[in-house]
């Protein structure tokens, strides 16, 4: 495309740093189901992270529930190593025969990332959002606006946004949180942008395949994956650059 009408961002590990909030209450999550279950040992943050780049997951429910699973097996090693790229959370429950309560493990993880809190062993303090940080520079995605327009598609619901606009100062506008679509559902970028082009700018095999499934519609967008070359800075910086060229 000679330039892109849009200009899409994931928000978490793109627009903020969530290793100290989503990533520990999956581990805590994770832990908790385990100690329940007699099995030692919970997911390291590289597996977390790991995880969630391979797999088609829509939120951190899944990932959690996921990773339980792998450990439940008896081999979790294993279960990773063979977990196919893009696959969900259907594969590894066939494999391992067994899965978790999906409203227990919302409310135990919820508990933690709004509260800080989990049963005596756990607790925590007024909530694992408030360890999060800002990745981007908001000056950089005011810039953006006035050369594209400019989106968002989140797996957070709409109320982790409110948390999300606190932590960068930045009103969101222009947003598909998974309360309307879970990625890779293309109807998310399609909503957003309709048939008009663009680039989006994720860091998980989850947000290449929704580009991929939005592009297999007829569709004109490129996907930009953060944190391997660049930094959403960086990828910001030389799109305005782009643009004023």
């Amino acid at each position: 495309m000679e330039k892109p009408e849009w200009i899409v961002l994931d928000i978490d590990g793109v627009l903020i740093d969530v290793s100290e909030s989503y990533d520990r209450a999956v581990k805590l999550t994770a832990k908790y189901f385990l100690d329940q279950l007699s099995i030692d040992g919970s997911p390291s943050f590289e597996t977390i992270r790991n995880f969630r780049k391979i797999g088609q997951f829509g939120d951190d429910y899944k990932v959690t529930e996921g990773l339980v699973l792998a450990h439940l097996s008896g081999n979790p090693k294993e279960i990773l190593e063979e977990f196919p790229d893009g696959e969900d959370l259907t594969w590894i429950r066939n494999r391992v025969g067994n899965e978790l309560d999906r409203e227990e493990v919302e409310q135990t993880f919820d508990r933690l990332y709004f509260r800080g809190e989990l049963p005596p062993i756990y607790e925590g303090d007024s909530g694992l959002w408030r360890k999060e940080k800002p990745l981007v520079r908001t000056s950089l995605l005011k810039k953006i606006k006035t050369r594209y327009d400019l989106g968002f598609i989140t797996g957070r619901s709409r109320a982790e946004i409110k948390l999300a606009s606190k932590i960068l100062n930045y009103e969101f506008r222009n947003i598909v949180t998974r309360d309307e679509y879970q990625k890779p559902d293309p109807r998310a970028l399609e909503t957003l942008v309709g048939e008009q082009s663009g680039i989006y700018l994720g860091d998980t095999f989850n947000d290449k395949l929704l580009v991929d499934n939005f592009r297999a519609k007829g569709n004109d967008f490129s996907f930009t994956m953060i944190g391997e070359d660049k930094t959403v800075n960086e990828v910001l910086k030389d799109l305005i650059n782009r643009a004023d060229y």
